[in-house]
């Protein structure tokens, strides 16, 4: 019988996984799973119980949001031995690295989804050589907004709903200075705004990328929007943003690497997959190409019914 890790935030999007814990567990049993459930308690729980169980589990399955899938993904990452597929059920409020690989937003699908599925090796990305990401860091004046913009807005505008929070923060806007080192582009500069991604959606919400996004190709994809000084650049961005032709914004950078350093003589505070991701002034940031499985695939509706019933 196979061994299956079962760790899930239980407080994520509203506590709501309790509603489906039952037949979940139900379904990878039915699979032949032996199953072991772990609730995580804090955060980096689930971190350390998956690091701790290295080499004893032949599929690992969460369910939270962006932050508890880090955790997650971080531990299997570290893995010295077998690395073994990671299988999601998004349970957040943005869940953007599942929207990005077709993940279902509904639990009980997304359980048929991990035993029905394949598995994809994706790129992961990783921070001054110790701290993983799965698929953003970012650091200035917007990389809250996504997250703190009202569902509501972001469910009737999409993505012009990101801008529309941002305008109403254009106020306390403060531009950094930073040199930026990468094997495309070398450029000094002020910025309000970077985004290293590996992603079509962030913060919810599609459009925020230029077309082309690969999860296998050791690219990231890089945004960076310069200080606005006038309100013509304020204009510039807003239209590009809208009309997502952003590549032909002279506010905005956007190209893709596979390793970037930004240094800064004031500290910065970045965030890895919208959590914390620490102050600094030397970042340096670089694509662990198809570092981790996931399991992404759904097969026929059938196979889905029978393990439903």
């Amino acid at each position: 019988m196979k061994k299956m890790l079962f760790v899930f935030n239980p407080n994520s999007g509203k506590a709501q996984i309790k509603n489906s814990l039952l037949k979940i567990i139900q379904i990878f049993s039915n699979a032949d799973y032996e199953v072991t459930v772990y609730p995580t308690k804090a955060a980096l729980d689930g971190f350390e119980r998956v690091k701790a169980d290295e080499g004893r589990y032949d599929v690992i399955v969460c369910s939270g949001g962006d932050g508890t899938l880090n955790e997650i993904v971080s531990a299997v990452a570290g893995y010295s031995t077998v690395k073994p597929p990671i299988g999601y059920i998004p349970s957040g409020s943005t869940n953007d690295f599942a929207r990005s690989l077709g993940i279902p937003s509904d639990k009980i699908r997304a359980a048929c989804n991990i035993i029905n599925g394949e598995s994809f090796p994706c790129d992961i990305g990783i921070a001054n050589d110790h701290k993983y990401f799965n698929y953003v860091a970012a650091f200035g004046a917007f990389t809250d907004v996504a997250y703190e913009t009202p569902q509501d807005l972001k469910n009737v505008l999409g993505h012009q709903a990101y801008v529309i929070e941002g305008v109403k923060r254009l106020s306390n806007l403060k531009a950094c200075r930073m040199k930026i080192k990468s094997d495309e582009l070398n450029v000094e500069d002020s910025f309000i705004y970077g985004m290293v991604s590996n992603a079509s959606s962030i913060g919810g919400m599609k459009g925020l990328i230029a077309e082309g996004v690969d999860y296998q190709d050791g690219m990231f994809e890089v945004t960076l929007i310069r200080e606005i000084k006038n309100p013509m650049d304020l204009q510039a961005i807003v239209n590009a943003f809208i009309t997502q032709k952003i590549d032909d914004c002279d506010m905005v950078y956007t190209f893709k690497t596979k390793d970037i350093t930004f240094e800064s003589k004031e500290e910065v505070k970045w965030t890895l997959d919208g959590e914390f991701g620490g102050i600094h002034n030397n970042v340096n940031l670089k694509v662990c190409q198809k570092a981790v499985d996931f399991i992404v695939k759904k097969r026929r509706k059938k196979e889905e019914k029978d393990l439903l019933n």
